[in-house]
C-alpha cells in the first residue's frame, strides 16, 4: 500500500472514531450507572457489562455512522432505523421471549443517552457548515459551552426530581434506589415541582460558580494576572464560598431534617465547615477549570483559523485577479495574430476566443468547476494555438477518459500550457513538438508537460506563472498535490499530480 493510500486510510479511520466517541461515551455512561446499580465490585464484571452493552448498540454505532455519509432522506432513514426500528424490534422480542429483556443492559435510559448524544453530534456538525453562512445561528446558542453546562445541569435537576418524587418520603427512607417512575411526575405533579425547583437552587449556584470560575477566575485573572494570582484566587473562593453555599442550602425545607439523617449537602449535615463540603467545591474547581481552558483555547484556535481563512481567500482572490489580465492580453495577441493572417476562419476563431474570455473571465472567479469543462478549454486553447502557429509546432496531446464528475480549481492546467509555449514555441522559428498529456487515475489527475529549451532553465522557471501556480496549489490543495520540473539540455518537462474532490 502507498504512502498516500496508508495516510488516508489513517484519516478515514480516524474520522471513524472521532465521530463515533459521542454515542460511545453515551454507552460507557450507561454500562457505568448500570455496573453500579447492580452494585458490583469485580473489574471483571465491569468490563464485561461495558462489552455487552457495546454489543447490544452496534445498530446505534452504524446507524449514526452512516447518517453522516448519506443524502438527506437516506441519511434519515438510516438514524430512523437504528435508534427508533431497533428498539421497537427489542420491545417485539420481548413480547414474545420474556427471558430476552432478562440477558439485556441495554433500556429506556441507555437509549436516550444514546439519542440524545447522536443528534446532538450530527446537529453540531451541520452547525459547522452552516456557521460560514449565519455566524450567529441557533446551533450555536444552543452547543455554546454554557448552554451545554446549563443543559447539563438542569437535566440532572430534573431527572433527580423525578428519582426523588418515585418514592414516598425519600429523604427519610435513605438510602433509596435510583428509580425514575414517569407516570408519578403526572399523578403528582405538586409533589415533583416540590423538589425539582428546591434542586434548582442547587442548579443556579452550581452555574453561578461555574461562570464565576470561567469570566472571573479564568479570563480576567488567569488571563490577566498569571497562575500564581489564579491560584489564590480559587484558594480564596473555596474559603468563601463554600460556607456561604452550604449555608444557603440547609435553608431549603428539603434539608429541614433531624441531625442524625443525611441531608443533600457534600458533607450530608449541618455543619458548615465540614471537610466533605471544601473536597466537592475544590474537585468542582479542580474539574471544571481544564474544561473551560480546553475550550477557551479551541474557541481561540477556530477564531485564528477563521482569521487564515479569510487571509487565504483574500490572497486566492488576488492570485485570480492576476489571472485574468494574463489570459486577456495572450488572447488579444493571438486575435492580432489571426487577423494579421486574413483567414476566412477568422470570424470562427474569433468567436472561439470569446469563449476562451469568457470562461477565463467567468467560470475561473469560481473556486471549482467540472473537469470536463476546463479540459475542454484547454483542448480549445490548443487548437487555436496550432492554427496560429502553422506547421511551426505539433502538438501531442492525451486525454482521459471521464467515467464520473470531478472538481478542479479553475485555470491551473493552463499555466503549465502556456509555459511550455512561451518558452519552447515562441522564441524559435524552428519546427517543435509540445507534448501535453493528462491522465486519471480514480480521482488522481496526472499532468505532465515537455517542451523543448531555447533559453537557460533560469528563465524557464521564473515570471508571474509558474509561481502563481504554486502558490494556488500551495493554497489549494495543501498535501493534495505534487509539483516536480526537470530539465536536460533539450527538454523542460513539468509535471502535477492532484487529488481531485467529486462533484
Amino acid at each position: 500500500m502507498s504512502l498516500a493510500k496508508q495516510k488516508n486510510a489513517f484519516k478515514h479511520a480516524q474520522a471513524i472514531f472521532v465521530s463515533s466517541v459521542p454515542v460511545l461515551a453515551a454507552i460507557m455512561l450507561e454500562a457505568h450507572i448500570r455496573f453500579l446499580s447492580l452494585r458490583y465490585e469485580s473489574p471483571t464484571m465491569y468490563v464485561a457489562i461495558n462489552l455487552q452493552l457495546v454489543i447490544e448498540c452496534l445498530p446505534f454505532l452504524l446507524a449514526h455512522y452512516a447518517t453522516q455519509h448519506l443524502t438527506r432522506i437516506k441519511a434519515l432513514s438510516a438514524w430512523a432505523s437504528g435508534f427508533i426500528g431497533y428498539p421497537l424490534l427489542l420491545i417485539a422480542l420481548n413480547q414474545s421471549a420474556e427471558s430476552i429483556n432478562q440477558t439485556l443492559y441495554l433500556g429506556w435510559q441507555g437509549w436516550l443517552f444514546c439519542v440524545t448524544a447522536s443528534a446532538a453530534w450530527l446537529l453540531s456538525q451541520q452547525r459547522k457548515t452552516q456557521a460560514a453562512k449565519n455566524k450567529m445561528n441557533w446551533f450555536q446558542a444552543i452547543f455554546s459551552l454554557n448552554a451545554v453546562v446549563a443543559i447539563l445541569v438542569f437535566s440532572w435537576v430534573a431527572i433527580m426530581a423525578g428519582v426523588l418524587n418515585s418514592h414516598v418520603d425519600p429523604m427519610m427512607n435513605q438510602p433509596f434506589p435510583l428509580r425514575l417512575d414517569l407516570g408519578k411526575i403526572v399523578t403528582q405533579f405538586g409533589q415533583f415541582f416540590h423538589y425539582f425547583w428546591q434542586l434548582s437552587v442547587y442548579g443556579l449556584f452550581t452555574m453561578m460558580l461555574y461562570l464565576f470560575t470561567r469570566y472571573v477566575l479564568i479570563r480576567l485573572v488567569l488571563t490577566q494576572q498569571g497562575v500564581l494570582s489564579f491560584l489564590f484566587s480559587c484558594l480564596l473562593t473555596l474559603i468563601i464560598a463554600t460556607p456561604v453555599m452550604i449555608w444557603l442550602l440547609l435553608q431549603l425545607p428539603i434539608n429541614d431534617l433531624p441531625s442524625h439523617i443525611a441531608n443533600l449537602t457534600p458533607g450530608a449535615d449541618h455543619n458548615l465547615f465540614n471537610r466533605d463540603n471544601y473536597q466537592f467545591i475544590f474537585l468542582f474547581l479542580a474539574i471544571s477549570s481544564p474544561i473551560i481552558l480546553a475550550f477557551e483555547r479551541q474557541q481561540h484556535h477556530a477564531t485564528i483559523n477563521e482569521i487564515a481563512n479569510q487571509h487565504t481567500q483574500t490572497e486566492l482572490k488576488l492570485l485570480q485577479q492576476q489571472i485574468n489580465p494574463h489570459f486577456l492580453f495572450n488572447t488579444l495577441n493571438n486575435l492580432y495574430a489571426l487577423t494579421l493572417t486574413k483567414s476566412d476562419d477568422a470570424p470562427e476563431l474569433v468567436m472561439q476566443l470569446a469563449n476562451l474570455l469568457r470562461y477565463s473571465v467567468y467560470e475561473g472567479q469560481k473556486p471549482q468547476v467540472n473537469l470536463e469543462k476546463d479540459l475542454d478549454y484547454l483542448q480549445n486553447f490548443i487548437a487555436l494555438q496550432t492554427i496560429r502557429s502553422g506547421d511551426k509546432c505539433r502538438f501531442i496531446t492525451q486525454w482521459p477518459a471521464l467515467t464520473q464528475p470531478l472538481n478542479i480549481a479553475p485555470l491551473l492546467l493552463i499555466i503549465i500550457l502556456e509555459n511550455a509555449i512561451k518558452h519552447g514555441v515562441e522564441p524559435t522559428t524552428e519546427q517543435v513538438t509540445v507534448e501535453f498529456k493528462v491522465t486519471l487515475n480514480a480521482n488522481q489527475l496526472s499532468v505532465v508537460c515537455k517542451n523543448p529549451i531555447h533559453s537557460s532553465p533560469s528563465e524557464q522557471v521564473g515570471g508571474l506563472g509558474l509561481l502563481n501556480l504554486k502558490r494556488r496549489l500551495d493554497l489549494l490543495y495543501p498535501n493534495q498535490h505534487t509539483f516536480t520540473q526537470r530539465h536536460t539540455t533539450q527538454y523542460w518537462q513539468t509535471t502535477l499530480t492532484l487529488e481531485l474532490t467529486p462533484c
